[in-house]
């Protein structure tokens, strides 16, 4: 090659390696351009779910500014509700132990009664219909049986019923009157136990014009013990202080069965 040729040839090189990093400072500019768009896209794009986000928290504080309940009513009813489940627990876990405790002593007190009433029965065996232990109740009788009663009472009265123990006082009322009574109409065993029978006493009660209901403090304190029959009517009024007592006494036996539930049939029966 000659000297000319190559003169004119190493121009043409340098023109194009200069071509060549032209184009890459503008491409290099152009992608710097397009990334410098899209983080700023990116940022608007933040900065607006931002705004949203702050917006909608603003409503809700104001409509919880506009109704005042919505900001204490969840915690108090938290509260309510834990408190009531409290007494509810309490209240149930109280109960318990009281139906217990009471069943328990209810049981107690059963079974001392169960021990002991045949006691207060056996004081009043002189009213007996059949068999009796005397030939004839005498104020000497209703004295002895009124202080039997009292030293069972004094002993045992704590586990008698409000009704048993009425009955009780009402028997013993009538025998402290019968003891200082100058006269009983009763009847003498020995001559008179034919006359003397459950059916024959209920219809003494009748013809005396008084039934087991009738008994009570009032119809005692206005008994008249001693008085002398009518016409028409000389065997109830001839009996008719025996008919008393012992119909007190039957009631006070009544009484204490039902305390005892002894007269019922069992319930596997």
């Amino acid at each position: 090659m000659s000297l000319g040729q190559q003169l004119r040839w190493r121009p043409r090189g340098r023109v194009q390696w200069s071509t060549v990093a032209v184009a890459v400072v503008v491409t290099l500019g152009i992608f710097m351009l397009a990334w410098s768009g899209m983080a700023a896209a990116q940022q608007n794009d933040l900065e607006s779910r931002k705004t949203a986000l702050e917006v909608q928290k603003l409503k809700l504080e104001v409509r919880n500014l506009k109704n005042p309940l919505s900001v204490w009513l969840v915690p108090a009813l938290g509260v309510v509700a834990g408190v009531v489940a409290g007494v509810i627990t309490f209240g149930s876990s109280a109960w318990v132990s009281r139906v217990t405790r009471h069943g328990g002593l209810d049981q107690s007190v059963h079974e001392k009664r169960l021990e002991l009433y045949p006691g207060l029965v056996k004081t009043t065996e002189t009213l007996a219909l059949y068999f009796p232990s005397v030939p004839s109740v005498s104020q000497e009788e209703c004295h002895a049986m009124g202080n039997a009663m009292r030293e069972w009472y004094f002993g045992n009265g704590l586990i008698l019923s409000d009704e048993a123990r009425d009955a009780y006082f009402m028997l013993a009322r009538a025998l402290t009157l019968a003891s200082l009574a100058e006269e009983l109409r009763v009847p003498d065993f020995a001559s008179d136990a034919e006359k003397i029978s459950g059916k024959n006493v209920e219809e003494y009660r009748k013809e005396l014009r008084f039934s087991l209901a009738d008994l009570n403090e009032a119809f005692v304190e206005e008994w008249s013990f001693g008085d002398s029959a009518s016409a028409g009517q000389e065997v109830a009024f001839e009996f008719r202080d025996f008919v008393f007592l012992q119909s007190l006494s039957s009631k006070l036996r009544t009484t204490l069965s039902k305390d005892l539930r002894s007269r019922r049939r069992p319930a596997s029966e």
